[in-house]
């Protein structure tokens, strides 16, 4: 789809929300990121496809520094991930501080829903404002109340995870990485743990994000998905980058051999 208004002003103008500059990630000896380079503007849908182990989800753990990347620069918003320059030049891991401070402005759902046990939806929703950000706690119940009926669970907020079906939990999940106000959104699959007939109501949400101006960097299977909602789409495979374009070019008229092999298997 293409950008509406707001998003392509905002993608328009300012720095990239994401430049990632050949950027090489290693677990030991097993080379996963090979020299990604890639911006995603802001407002922008980025879908990231690719077969599995092809470095997507390396790549997205890579942004938000949950992955210490082995070589180049990744920069959100303008601020380098991780990392620091000094004075003379060199660059040095960044405090833990600064770290944390920049990841608390990039939400991540994760394929588990990794919601606390213990705690009611609503109370999910609320902790980080409160602990991260010392959100008064009547403030944050307002804000968790609200984000709660977005993902359309008004009436779970006082359910506990164990009586939420998957897809309720996944919804959950995203309230509670929008209840830090994020810039950006990383989704890592965020659908292939759930039934089938349990994606459709956690892709609404996300279409729906998508359509407000989130930006928005999603891993996923989901290829009507990817076809309808993603400004552009970038296939992977073997920690490179191989294809990217809009979406409808991707899918009908791939010019790699590689990502036509692919999207055969799939579509």
């Amino acid at each position: 789809m293409a950008m509406n208004g707001d998003r392509a002003s905002a993608a328009i103008n300012g720095l990239p929300m994401v430049d990632a500059r050949d950027v090489h990630k290693s677990f030991h000896h097993n080379e996963v990121l090979r020299g990604i380079s890639m911006q995603v503007r802001k407002g922008e849908v980025v879908v990231m496809i690719g077969p599995s182990g092809s470095g997507k989800t390396t790549f997205l753990r890579c942004i938000n520094h949950l992955e210490k990347i082995n070589q180049g620069k990744l920069y959100v918003d303008g601020e380098l991930v991780g990392y620091r320059e000094t004075p003379d030049g060199k660059i040095v891991e960044d405090t833990e501080k600064n770290i944390a401070r920049i990841r608390a402005e990039i939400g991540m759902v994760f394929q588990r829903f990794n919601l606390f046990p213990h705690l009611t939806a609503l109370e999910n929703v609320m902790e980080a404002p409160i602990q991260v950000k010392r959100i008064p706690k009547d403030q944050a119940e307002a804000r968790a109340r609200a984000l709660l009926r977005k993902v359309g669970l008004e009436q779970k907020e006082d359910a506990y995870p164990a009586r939420l079906s998957g897809g309720q939990q996944q919804r959950v999940a995203i309230a509670r990485a929008l209840a830090m106000d994020p810039k950006l959104m990383l989704f890592d699959e965020a659908t292939s743990a759930l039934d089938p007939e349990l994606v459709g109501e956690v892709l609404k949400v996300m279409r729906q994000l998508a359509e407000e101006g989130m930006t928005m960097v999603v891993v996923t299977h989901e290829m009507g998905f990817a076809r309808e909602v993603a400004d552009r789409v970038i296939f992977m495979d073997s920690g490179v980058i191989v294809e990217e374009g809009q979406p409808e070019r991707v899918f009908s008229a791939p010019q790699q051999e590689r990502t036509q092999s692919f999207l055969r298997k799939i579509l």
